[in-house]
């Protein structure tokens, strides 16, 4: 029947028994430093964001590639303040050739780069790039504040290019793209792992992420989901981006992430930092390449206990008695709501919080009249002050369904907002709402609730708790 608490009448002995893709909340903002060259690319990089820009360096010479599109380098802009970046500079002399420098990415610790660059520098070719020049993917360490020991990425060739790298927070696998022979057209994501200092060879991730057409910026957040941009996964030549997970050594089904991240024009470079409440990426909705801040506006929810599930049950004795020694006599429990157990010790459980007189009694047992009133006991019976989800604890993938906070209480507390977290990178507000998971799994959903306390000033004080859910695919 559950957890009981037990209560004895005489004294009371108590154990107690317990137990990003809806957009609608997010908001994007071109960024400060952007100019009317093209910025793309964003990466984290210390207190600031990487990128890649094509203004010119030289103000005697600009460099083109074959088709006469201007070459880019990699920029630093650093953010003293949330939202406020300094100008931007080159991120390093040493790391800037005449020719291409592009998409990167950095070490947790930021002493280790990984980056994109025209494979061939070993000569100028005037202000031009060759036609069959290929990029590759270069790597540097930071020592004593200089990029030092570049080396080449094994599996770069000057026969197709290789690129876009992306290098997870264990630093145990490389993201990347490549146009190499034998993957499905266009540029395909690939990743390698380290194994004994070395990258192994790179496994294209098949046919559920890359298409014909070109999958390039992929990004994996430390949530396990993967962001990338796409031309394949729909009609149309524009880049989007989406999102996948990989489950049981399969990448999913990708999502294509909803408006305000994309758009009607290309959009790509996806970033998020931890909580996945704030991000970078790259959009030219404004009619050139430029970087974009994406950000929620609602709270990010932290310090949330796992909700307690009250039962209300308990175990009532009288530990002063023993049995009667009699067959004509029984003790019997009037517990207060309605229920009668004829019993010394009784299990219930109450259906809700109240104030129950409980009484034990002695009857007869054959004329059920009460002969004496053993023990009176008032049991006053309160609900745990906490937020409160009330929802599923399974649902199916694809299956809408609903939450509520109504079964929040918090004494003495006006309650201003509900603000919730999935657990799958959305969130929402409300008292009640409806949410869908695309992909399987067990999620810790949040609930926060913001208010304010009978008789103080301070107002938005947060009471957080989290509920599992588990999501199951239909039996076919």
């Amino acid at each position: 029947m559950g957890s009981y608490k037990n209560i004895g009448i005489v004294f009371l002995l108590v154990i107690t028994g317990t137990l990003l893709y809806g957009q609608d909340d997010y908001k994007v903002k071109r960024l400060p430093f952007n100019t009317r060259s093209r910025e793309m690319a964003p990466a984290f990089f210390g207190n600031g964001l990487v990128f890649c820009s094509d203004k010119r360096n030289d103000v005697l010479m600009s460099y083109h590639d074959a088709d006469n599109n201007p070459l880019t380098n990699l920029y630093f802009a650093e953010q003293r303040k949330p939202g406020k970046f300094e100008i931007p500079r080159l991120l390093a002399k040493e790391l800037t050739t005449f020719l291409f420098e592009g998409p990167c990415a950095f070490s947790r610790d930021g002493k280790t780069i990984y980056f994109t660059r025209t494979i061939d520098v070993s000569s100028k070719f005037s202000n031009r790039q060759r036609k069959d020049t290929t990029f590759g993917i270069f790597s540097a360490e930071l020592v004593n504040g200089q990029w030092a020991n570049l080396s080449q990425f094994n599996f770069n060739s000057s026969a197709y290019n290789t690129g876009y790298p992306y290098l997870t927070d264990d630093g145990r696998q490389l993201y990347f793209c490549s146009d190499a022979p034998g993957g499905l057209g266009g540029f395909d994501i690939y990743v390698a792992n380290l194994k004994n200092g070395r990258w192994s060879t790179p496994e294209n991730l098949g046919t559920a992420v890359n298409t014909p057409k070109n999958e390039v910026f992929p990004f994996l957040h430390r949530d396990g989901r993967l962001y990338f941009a796409s031309r394949g996964h729909k009609q149309g030549t524009d880049l989007d981006i989406y999102y996948t997970i990989n489950l049981e050594d399969q990448w999913q089904k990708p999502v294509r992430m909803d408006a305000p991240i994309n758009s009607a024009n290309d959009d790509y470079g996806l970033i998020l930092n931890a909580d996945a409440d704030t991000g970078y990426f790259v959009t030219d909705r404004e009619g050139s390449a430029d970087v974009f801040s994406v950000y929620s506006t609602l709270p990010v929810l932290v310090g949330c206990v796992e909700q307690i599930e009250e039962e209300f049950c308990y175990v009532f004795y009288e530990p002063n008695n023993n049995e009667i020694d009699t067959t004509a006599f029984a003790y019997e429990w009037d517990l207060g709501d309605g229920s009668v157990i004829r019993a010394l010790k009784a299990e219930h459980c109450f259906a809700r919080p109240d104030t129950y007189i409980v009484q034990l009694n002695i009857v007869d047992k054959l004329t059920k009249d009460v002969m004496l009133s053993q023990a009176t006991y008032e049991l006053v019976i309160e609900q745990v002050q906490q937020a409160y989800v009330s929802a599923p604890d399974t649902v199916f993938v694809g299956q809408e369904f609903e939450l509520n906070g109504t079964k929040t209480f918090l004494k003495d507390f006006t309650i201003s907002g509900y603000n919730w977290d999935f657990g799958d990178g959305s969130r929402a507000s409300g008292i009640a709402v409806k949410h869908r998971y695309l992909f399987p799994g067990t999620y810790q959903v949040k609930l926060g609730v913001t208010g304010q306390h009978t008789g103080t000033a301070t107002s938005d004080q947060k009471n957080c708790v989290s509920k599992k859910i588990v999501v199951v695919n239909q039996k076919e």
